[in-house]
């Protein structure tokens, strides 16, 4: 992140980048950055975008050994295609390509035995965007909210973290939330997070998932209409599942390293009582189902974020996918 930083800075632009890693608010800003960078926003024809595993690579070299129409740059986004997970033609072709034509590899899994990516991580750069250290976070507040025109304690925006999670697309969203609710202000304050966010404790989430991975729905949907009852927003009740399952995948990856529950409570900031209720729901389930839930679940709260699907829908659509999946 920060050399990607640095060469947007001086405008000493790499031909090739990797944007991977868990962290995606992160990932898609910084693709953002490098995209209008190299091409400007309103240039579609230089610029081609190839998204899922079915990308023809083919196609791709087309693209990229095609030179610019009345401009310096060829853009071109490569969107979890899977190259730089198996082999490709593309890894013998690439150094062909024309100084003209950049290449962002948006890719969330990689491989780095990968002979495409060996090429990328030393023509160009590889950048891994994972979750941020706690004091970045309260750092990623700050500035978000300066943009307001807001200020906000160190103190605060670890409660804010508190309260909504450190993933920092959902962050973002309570920022958002935030700066309308205290526009006129100078600052935000514990007491407006507290009027504009819901916490779930961690007993009834421990419940939920417990019921999920149990396969049980009768209990699951009790817990939920519980959540309702008590006036709990759907997207408060979505975001607090989606965090608990990144947790939860944290938890399976550090055990299967063969960390201590002790360890991995020291590096996912939980306590070692709620690292033993993940380890003992982990017997129940697979690492890749609670990934998928992870992944579906953020994939829910963006389509809310654009409008495209109402809060309530989305929780039972989350819920809905647990059960058909074979926990």
């Amino acid at each position: 992140m920060y050399t990607i930083r640095d060469n947007l800075k001086t405008g000493a632009l790499k031909r090739f980048y990797v944007l991977t890693g868990t962290e995606d608010y992160l990932r898609r800003l910084y693709l953002g950055k490098l995209s209008q960078a190299i091409l400007p926003e309103d240039d579609t024809m230089n610029k081609m975008v190839f998204d899922g595993n079915k990308t023809d690579p083919n196609e791709v070299i087309d693209a990229a050994m095609t030179l610019p129409f009345l401009a310096e740059h060829r853009l071109i986004i490569l969107s979890d295609t899977g190259f730089l997970k198996s082999s490709s033609p593309i890894a013998d072709h690439i150094d062909e390509f024309p100084e003209t034509t950049y290449i962002l590899f948006f890719e969330k899994d990689c491989d780095s035995r990968n002979k495409l990516y060996k090429y990328v991580e030393k023509e160009g750069h590889v950048a891994v965007f994972e979750q941020l250290r706690d004091s970045d976070v309260v750092s990623f507040i700050a500035n978000r909210l300066q943009r307001f025109g807001l200020r906000i304690s160190d103190q605060d925006a670890r409660f804010l973290v508190e309260q909504s999670g450190n993933d920092l697309t959902a962050l973002s969203n309570e920022i958002d939330k935030l700066s309308a609710y205290c526009d006129g202000r100078e600052a935000v304050t514990a007491e407006d997070i507290r009027a504009l966010t819901a916490v779930l404790s961690q007993g009834q989430m421990f419940r939920m998932i417990d019921a999920i991975v149990a396969g049980n729905r009768k209990q699951t949907m009790a817990l939920y209409r519980e959540l309702l009852m008590d006036q709990t927003a759907p997207a408060a009740i979505l975001r607090n599942l989606i965090n608990n399952f990144y947790q939860f995948s944290l938890v399976m990856r550090l055990s299967r390293k063969g960390l201590s529950a002790f360890d991995i409570g020291q590096q996912v900031k939980l306590s070692s009582g709620a690292v033993s209720r993940f380890l003992k729901a982990s017997r129940n389930t697979n690492l890749d189902r609670v990934t998928e839930a992870v992944e579906y679940g953020r994939e829910l709260e963006s389509r809310i974020k654009n409008g495209d699907l109402q809060d309530r829908i989305a929780v039972e659509m989350f819920l809905t996918k647990q059960f058909a999946a074979d926990f």
